[in-house]
């Protein structure tokens, strides 16, 4: 076993293995190195990006309320439409209903109607003249029929 065969193949598994544990290092070293960059690069996005963050936070409660606050106006609003609304539609109604029926309205139409026919036909008829004038009325003769 001690041929040199055997130590010259020892000797390239040590070597090997040396070689290995070189690499090995080299990539941990390296790995190292490439976590404190990582860690840096981390610890400035959060210092520079928290504000962002923050006020973007701040930003949306905002846009929520006025939101919540326009949902609200608008709900008043609508109540007030259809209040609104109800009270025309309501008018409306009463209106008809009032110019429909022959009620107070359209009688004291009627009378009035009527009181300016008698006016006018009186006015045709001579009307009032005074007595010293010397005319007489065209329906004096009529008057014992008026009550």
């Amino acid at each position: 076993m001690d041929s040199p065969g055997v130590q010259i193949l020892l000797a390239a598994i040590a070597l090997s293995s040396v070689v290995q544990a070189v690499v090995l290092i080299g990539v941990a070293w390296g790995g190292l190195q490439f976590m404190r960059r990582f860690q840096e690069l981390q610890g400035r996005v959060e210092r520079e990006i928290a504000p962002v963050v923050e006020s973007l936070g701040t930003v949306s409660r905002n846009v929520a309320e006025v939101s919540d606050l326009a949902v609200v106006q608008v709900r008043r609003v609508e109540a007030v439409v259809e209040d609104t609304l109800a009270r025309v539609d309501e008018a409306r109604t009463q209106v008809r209903r009032v110019f429909r029926r022959r009620g107070l309205f359209g009688d004291a139409a009627a009378l009035l109607k009527g009181v300016k026919r008698g006016m006018a036909v009186y006015h045709r008829l001579g009307g009032v003249r005074p007595r010293s004038q010397g005319k007489s009325r065209r329906y004096a003769g009529d008057e014992h029929l008026f009550i």
